[in-house]
């Protein structure tokens, strides 16, 4: 874990010191996003071997956890904070909308190698498609009254199937089931962006955060960062393991990528509707800095 969170200390420690500038910032997190992921998880699924016993409950798991403690999430800024609707939908995102890839992606790489690749792109896959929409809709129906709910989750749904990620994770699943062979010349382009996907990711990560604010209403942040942190992991493995019966590497990878902490989609969705966006960016940064001891103690105890 030291080289992981050595990493974003390193790029918080340069943001905060202005030794990157926040385009540079915007800049890098953008490659990250549009290109060098992208071009991993393409080369990742490209390549990977489908093994005919897969077992697919730790998808189920991982999503009716997920759903539970957005809506616990939901329920605290309803009932502990006396939020609105879309309020309580930022509150929900911020316990359940884990940072799959910028953190997620290279500590399962680090700690599993390419077995846990699997288990990791298909979790990642559905990720956005189902959160992304659920918060519109909810925002949506608190600010009501104009007919633009469903063209809004229609666009959602649009912009997650453009999203280079997804993207790179179709392209490369496509590649694999026909077998298609890739040119030498464009594999190691593929390759040179790859291997740039885990560092880059890492201080993006860093540096996104340093200008995150932790004063002010606290509180809050504080219960959704239990709620990532703690609940989230916790339910992902009760519902796999006693309740479905289910073990092996899935299970553990599904484990550790519920204990990530909040996306920085959580600020930009609570930014961009003007909904909590202060409480969004406490828990963004208040999950993260926190994880530094709850993903060690998770990979501890479900780790390889």
């Amino acid at each position: 874990m030291f080289p992981i969170f050595g990493l974003m200390a390193i790029g918080f420690g340069s943001a905060r010191l202005r030794l990157i500038e926040e385009a540079g910032v915007r800049g890098l997190v953008l490659f990250v996003f549009n290109f060098s992921i992208p071009a991993l998880l393409f080369d990742s699924m490209a390549a990977m071997a489908f093994p005919p016993d897969m077992e697919w409950g730790f998808l189920i798991a991982f999503y009716l956890a997920s759903l539970t403690v957005y809506g616990l999430g939901a329920g605290v800024g309803r009932v502990g904070f006396g939020r609105p609707l879309d309020h309580q939908a930022i509150f929900g995102m911020g316990a359940a909308f884990s940072n799959l890839v910028l953190m997620g992606l290279p500590i399962v790489l680090t700690a599993f190698g390419p077995e846990g690749t699997l288990p990791m792109l298909l979790i990642i896959g559905f990720h956005s498609a189902i959160f992304m929409p659920l918060t519109v809709a909810l925002i949506q129906t608190k600010r009501g009254g104009d007919g633009s709910l469903g063209p809004r989750v229609a666009g959602i749904f649009a912009d997650v199937l453009r999203n280079p990620i997804i993207l790179g994770i179709m392209a490369g699943f496509l590649v694999n089931r026909l077998g298609m062979p890739i040119w030498i010349g464009i594999a190691s382009i593929v390759d040179f962006l790859a291997a740039a996907a885990v560092p880059c990711a890492l201080f993006a990560m860093g540096a996104s955060i340093a200008t995150y604010p932790l004063r002010g209403d606290v509180p809050p942040a504080v219960v959704l960062t239990t709620l990532k942190l703690v609940v989230h992991p916790l339910l992902v493995w009760v519902i796999a393991v006693p309740l479905l019966g289910l073990e092996g590497l899935a299970v553990s990878v599904a484990v550790v990528m519920a204990s990530m902490p909040s996306a920085v989609n959580v600020y930009l969705f609570g930014a961009r509707y003007d909904a909590a966006p202060g409480i969004a960016a406490r828990t963004v940064l208040l999950t993260t800095v926190c994880s530094i001891l709850t993903v060690s103690i998770v990979l501890a105890i479900v780790g390889p």
